[in-house]
């Protein structure tokens, strides 16, 4: 039996843009709250494209809402997470920042997503310490937590069977390539789906998507 990969598309900031997410079968979008990136949304442009998926999108269409936060204080994350539906909370597992296990804003296991920059070769023995279901491995910038463009060498990860989302520096063209050498759960995009930065481009959204649930596991 075939197994289709999971998508995300992190840094919607449109009702159009996310409704092409929904149109294709994206299983995650990501609500980018990080005060330097281009995807940043405000709370109100978040609720405006949270109100969109709750009251125009079945349930069984709807896409997961992950929350991404980094370098952000415990003051700005608390009443975003208190007044705006969530599914996940994504944090970068090397922010200083990000609150620690004993405050509820980490969220439990299975609802925090925990972002890990790879640097060289890793294992599921190496990411032990990386507390939540679901992981991204992404690739590493000292000036940015994700959403660089920027790629790494795949067989860093080829050793890690947990279930994880690559990322960094995917695209329409490469993302069945990444799934094929790596086997990794699913696949994160940002700025791989963009005309510039911040600016979602839908036929790009469009392509990322379909090319990515094509591939299949089993080959078939």
């Amino acid at each position: 039996m075939s197994k289709t990969p999971k998508v995300k598309i992190c840094g919607i900031r449109k009702v159009d843009d996310l409704k092409i997410c929904v149109e294709e079968g994206a299983d995650f979008v990501g609500l980018n709250f990080v005060s330097t990136s281009p995807r940043l949304v405000s709370p109100k442009e978040a609720e405006i494209l949270i109100t969109y998926l709750y009251t125009s999108v079945p349930e069984f269409l709807r896409p997961k809402i992950v929350f991404l936060f980094y370098k952000s204080s415990t003051h700005y994350i608390e009443p975003i997470l208190k007044n705006l539906h969530h599914d996940y909370v994504q944090y970068v597992s090397d922010d200083s920042l990000a609150p620690g296990e004993s405050s509820p804003l980490y969220q439990t296991r299975d609802s925090r997503i925990l972002s890990y920059r790879v640097r060289g070769n890793v294992n599921d023995e190496s990411l032990h310490f990386l507390d939540s279901e679901l992981l991204i491995l992404d690739s590493y910038n000292s000036a940015a937590g994700g959403g660089t463009g920027e790629s790494f060498p795949w067989e860093q990860v080829s050793e890690v069977k947990r279930p994880y989302l690559l990322a960094g520096g995917l695209h329409p063209e490469n993302v069945a390539k990444a799934l094929s050498q790596t086997g990794a759960y699913g696949v994160d995009v940002a700025s791989g789906v963009e005309s510039s930065p911040g600016i979602k481009d839908q036929e790009l959204i469009r392509n990322f998507i379909r090319n990515a649930k094509r591939f299949s596991y089993n080959g078939n």
